[in-house]
């Protein structure tokens, strides 16, 4: 023995431990977002944007869930990789103390192979314990990119919606708010005492209606917006801080009995003018749409089954007829390939025509 570890057996031996079992080859992450991309396809087209938008909040949280997952699998392997190394170090340790008391005096070789044999089993499970932190930070990588994605497809739709919503609602306001300024003509039957020594002239000259009017003017106004409106809003609940009015009574019959009580029919005239937020009080929307100036825009074109984009978001084919605030808007026609484009300022109701 002793023979041997003067020759190349110790040295072999101490190249052994001093070498260890390195790494020498790790897999380069790849991640690809080809997996990612196929999440918006053509089924997606067929949806509307509030399913589509559904589907990304699922698609988003079950994301979530799996980094949160892969994660936690993540700090586990890092945990087995670190008492791997702690293993492996422990074991390299009693090998040198084991080869320098095995060079001191004659020990067992079966003692000195358990030991090599344990080197051996630790670096092996430093490797698979690399390898699998390896895997799991590529997988979570992956995984970070999809929520990534996931997230900023949300956003796109949820901004989408709620563009198209304003939209929407900016229609439906500058539709009411052109029918809510209005005169009304109606009668009422009023009923009150006099003095009897008083004429009946005399009578409807002191009698005022003050106070009851504007209970008049809000009950025939709601009346009358409500039979209009039924086909936009379920039920109507005015109030008298929407609007202003100004009121001119006059009686058209009258009868006085010999108690003093005079019965008469009030012709009232009220010209309504509604306040800059009653269209918004009225759909329950955002006042800021009624603060805003909107205008119309209507984008034609010569050619059938053509793509109007404005400011990069898609509207269809022509005619494409919007309600948009003032501002500075790009207006793209395409048709078979050729894209025409209009800047224009929206200070006004504006027509643009496309000629191809």
């Amino acid at each position: 023995m002793r023979t041997w570890l003067a020759g190349g057996g110790a040295l072999a031996i101490l190249l052994l431990v001093g070498g260890g079992y390195s790494q020498a080859e790790s897999a380069a992450p790849t991640a690809t977002g080809s997996a990612l991309q196929s999440s918006v396809g053509t089924a997606q087209a067929e949806m509307t944007r509030e399913e589509q938008l559904n589907r990304k909040q699922r698609e988003l949280e079950a994301a979530g869930q799996e980094k949160q997952q892969l994660q936690e699998r993540l700090r586990s392997e890092k945990g087995s990789l670190d008492s791997a190394l702690l293993q492996l170090a422990s074991a390299k340790s009693l090998i040198h103390q084991e080869i320098e008391d095995f060079l001191k005096q004659p020990a067992g070789q079966e003692r000195l192979d358990g030991l090599l044999a344990d080197y051996r089993r630790g670096s092996e499970a430093e490797q698979a314990a690399r390898q699998r932190v390896q895997v799991a930070e590529e997988e979570l990588g992956r995984q970070h990119l999809k929520y990534a994605q996931l997230t900023r497809e949300v956003e796109r739709l949820t901004a989408l919606l709620a563009s198209e919503a304003r939209e929407r609602n900016a229609k439906k306001v500058q539709a009411i708010a052109r029918r809510l300024e209005r005169t009304l003509h109606f009668n009422e039957s009023v009923s009150f005492r006099c003095s009897t020594s008083k004429s009946m002239a005399a009578c409807l000259a002191e009698h005022r209606n003050d106070s009851r009017m504007s209970q008049w003017v809000q009950e025939r106004y709601q009346r009358v917006l409500s039979e209009e409106l039924r086909d936009e809003i379920d039920s109507l609940q005015l109030d008298p801080n929407w609007y202003s009015y100004r009121a001119r009574a006059d009686f058209s019959e009258a009868s006085m009995n010999l108690d003093g009580t005079v019965s008469a029919e009030v012709i009232i005239e009220a010209a309504i003018k509604p306040k800059k937020v009653m269209p918004c009080a009225i759909l329950g929307v955002s006042s800021e749409l009624c603060d805003a100036r909107s205008y119309s825009l209507i984008v034609r074109s010569n050619r059938f089954n053509d793509q109007v984009r404005i400011n990069d978001q898609v509207h269809g084919a022509t005619p494409v007829s919007l309600i948009l605030e003032s501002g500075e808007y790009d207006v793209q026609v395409t048709h078979e390939g050729v894209t025409q484009t209009r800047k224009l300022s929206l200070d006004d109701d504006r027509v643009v025509n496309f000629r191809f």
